[in-house]
């Protein structure tokens, strides 16, 4: 069982090489099929509908000790919903292939967050934590050079091909099941005696001080992260950009995140967790509304390394946050609720987008998520005042 965090980092690393990259691909796909920004919108939010509804069920089966199943049943949808992708002939069945690719991804990230706090002693958890979302920047950084020069190699003149790249994708993802299957079956919490305590309901949950802004943080950044996936190939192509160019232009995102990730630890010693939670959303609120102005992609670029930083700081201590308000009994549907709202931010932020897209122009989109993030920053401020004050 000692060896189960490698395993664990690098089935995470691969399944999000295939989400991240798919994202791109599923709106490029889209576009190729005749779909306008509301159409886009509306595929984008189906990623986010299955779980919005089976996250804290999931959560639950975690908690009950089932992680290793879930995360292997995540893994394997995960792969057959790329193939249904990779088919797809019209908007429709697209849409059915992203929503359940969203769901595998639920399966695999609510038990993969799980591991850690069943198997992490509390002083473990920022550490595990930060790793764990290092795995998931690497994974997403990955992925997108390898969707971005299979479809650069394989597209002609007439429009973006998809279907090599993301044959590709489920090819990473086939290879995260030898470390899937060597993750641990664990029944308890590791170091720690049975407990019959009951679990919270996300009522109580939600009620709890802190719950409320730390979800919405994590919502909004994460939300955000899926907007410019999935909008700035729109902007980029009003610009000229290739798909190569935009591929580039993510990856210095997931770059970025991958070096605030890797340096969490270090960066707590010195700066305090309330500060760090802040800078999430406050820093990455204005370089976000002002993408749609950077028609340069060097300064997009640098735009975009900000973003990236400050956004990969935000994701692992909002889970360190949440399973901290809550009972032992009730980790992994703690952080369940927080996927919960993750996933109905991105059910509604991309049909609201779309709808935006499609009235007042993509660039619009942009400036909204810069909104967003301000009114997140203002929130979490209240919150860890609050807390420091008690």
């Amino acid at each position: 069982m000692r060896h189960w965090y490698p395993h664990l980092c690098v089935a995470t690393a691969l399944s999000q090489a295939a989400f991240n990259a798919a994202r791109m691909l599923v709106s490029y796909r889209a576009l190729g099929l005749g779909a306008d920004g509301v159409a886009l919108g509306v595929i984008a939010a189906l990623f986010s509908l299955l779980p919005l509804v089976v996250a804290v069920h999931v959560g639950r089966a975690v908690d009950n000790g089932h992680p290793a199943g879930m995360l292997r049943a995540g893994v394997l949808l995960t792969a057959v919903s790329l193939l249904v992708i990779a088919v797809s002939g019209d908007l429709v069945i697209l849409g059915i292939g992203n929503a359940l690719l969203g769901f595998g991804q639920v399966l695999v990230v609510v038990a993969a967050q799980g591991f850690i706090p069943l198997l992490s002693e509390p002083h473990e958890l920022d550490k595990r934590f930060a790793g764990w979302s290092l795995a998931v920047s690497i994974g997403q950084t990955v992925g997108l050079p390898v969707a971005g020069l299979v479809s650069s190699a394989s597209s002609t003149g007439d429009g973006v091909a998809t279907t090599g790249a993301l044959l590709a994708l489920a090819g990473l993802v086939a290879l995260a099941g030898p470390s899937s299957f060597l993750l641990p079956v664990p029944r308890r919490a590791m170091g720690r005696p049975p407990t019959e305590e009951p679990a919270q309901s996300m009522v109580t949950m939600l009620g709890i001080p802190g719950m409320c802004p730390a979800v919405f943080s994590s919502l909004v950044v994460l939300t955000s992260m899926d907007v410019l996936s999935a909008f700035l190939p729109v902007l980029g192509e009003e610009y000229g950009f290739s798909v190569l160019l935009v591929t580039v232009l993510l990856m210095l995102r997931t770059g970025s995140s991958i070096v605030s990730r890797a340096f969490l630890p270090a960066l707590l010693r010195v700066v305090s967790r309330r500060w760090l939670l802040l800078s999430a959303t406050l820093c990455s609120a204005l370089p976000m509304s002002l993408l749609p102005l950077a028609h340069q992609p060097v300064l997009m670029g640098i735009l975009l390394v900000i973003v990236g930083f400050f956004w990969g700081i935000g994701q692992p201590l909002t889970m360190t946050w949440v399973v901290t308000l809550v009972s032992q009994r009730s980790r992994a549907s703690a952080l369940s609720l927080r996927l919960t709202g993750n996933r109905l931010g991105q059910v509604l932020v991309p049909l609201g987008a779309g709808a935006i897209a499609g009235s007042a122009g993509v660039a619009s989109v942009f400036v909204v998520t810069g909104a967003l993030l301000w009114t997140s920053s203002g929130l979490t401020w209240r919150a860890v005042r609050r807390e420091r004050a008690d």
